[in-house]
């Protein structure tokens, strides 16, 4: 999963590493609870890009212009 899309593939693995792949009923309503937006990819399942996984563990890239909370203080 080193590349921007995650295919349905990814999101199966991410959804139930240590089990069997899930179905994509299984896969949509994991990513749904956990705020994954996705979108279908026309072949029967879903996808979403690393930006999207990002923002839904509330993680983004630092910008240029962003301070750290030292340089707050």
């Amino acid at each position: 999963m080193s590349k921007q899309v995650l295919t349905f593939q990814d999101l199966r693995s991410l959804c139930a590493p240590n089990g069997p792949l899930p179905r994509l009923a299984t896969v949509e309503r994991w990513a749904q609870a956990q705020g994954i937006r996705y979108k279908y990819d026309g072949h029967g399942g879903i996808w979403t890009n690393i930006d999207a996984l990002n923002a839904a563990l509330g993680l983004r890239a630092v910008q240029e212009d962003d301070q750290y909370l030292i340089d707050l203080i």
